[in-house]
This record gives structure tokens, sequence and C-alpha cells, in this order.
């Protein structure tokens, strides 16, 4: 398995080459097994409540395989509305698992699938033993946080228009 290409980010509108999309390209196969050492593997299923809006867990999720919709639960909309899509390779959950404040939307199974959760506990342990990685990891966290909050402030431009 080439775990590089595992959290690619497709389709963006900002422009971007798909290799500046990548979480941790640059990682060996040895840091990516240090990762996943851990995480929990969860599989959902199509349908599937995975994180309820106002939950309030310090994880950070990588999608293995499989597609998730994020939806904002509405009352007189049992489906809710939909935000977008996280698909095989995404990172999601990272505001919550930074800042420790209830996550803001839900996020449910499109198809069935698996994804590994990566907790903050988890983290801090992997931090304290391999402290490059970790530094790594935040680094690369927070530039996909800024590339997200573009492609948001592009998104509401087009709509201000």
């Amino acid at each position: 398995m080439e775990f590089s290409s595992l959290f690619n980010y497709p389709g963006t509108e900002l422009n971007n080459k798909p290799e500046e999309l990548v979480f941790l390209a640059n990682q060996s196969a040895e840091d990516w097994a240090k990762i996943f050492s851990y995480t929990e593997i969860y599989i959902f299923k199509e349908g599937e409540v995975v994180i309820h809006k106002g939950d309030t867990s310090r994880v950070l999720y990588l999608v293995k395989n499989g597609t998730l919709e994020v939806f904002i639960p509405q009352k007189n909309n049992s489906s809710g509305k939909r935000i977008s899509l996280i698909e095989e390779g995404s990172v999601f959950g990272e505001q919550s698992f930074f800042d420790g404040r209830p996550r803001s939307a839900s996020v449910r199974g499109v198809t069935d699938g698996e994804m590994l959760s990566f907790s903050l506990e988890a983290f801090n342990t992997l931090a304290a033993r391999e402290s490059e990685l970790a530094r790594n990891i935040l680094f690369d966290l927070a530039r996909l946080l800024s590339i997200r909050l573009r492609q948001t402030t592009l998104a509401l431009m087009d709509i201000s228009r």
C-alpha cells in the first residue's frame, strides 16, 4: 500500500496541484506505520451517523475507504442539509481535534467504509515518543486547514456575487 497517496484531496477549486493536497506526502512507510499504530479502526455502514453535531470528542479521522457526507441536521428535513462529501483518503475532524469545541456538523456514511480514529491522547503519546513526526502532523494539518479556509472564503465570495 502506498501511504503517501492515501490522503489525497481531489477536486478542489483552488487550482492547487494535486500533490499540494496530499496529507504528509513526504512521510515514509515507517512513519505511516507508526501513525497507524496509534489509531483505531472504525467500520461504518451506509446511512450510519458516525459523528453527531455537538459531540465533544477530540478525535481526528482518516478515511481509509468509502464515502461520507458532512451535513447539518434540520428539524424539517430528516436527511439534513449536505455541506460536503468526504472521500477515501480525506482527513476530517481537525477543528475539534485542535480546539476541543463541539462538532459543528454531523457526518454519515454514504457508502459502507472504514476510517481510522486518532484521538488527542494517542497523538500526545506519539508526540512524546516521536516529536518530529508529531510536528510534521501538526504543520500539515494546519496547511490543510488553511487550504479549506481559502476554499470556504472563495465559496462565500461566489455566493455574495
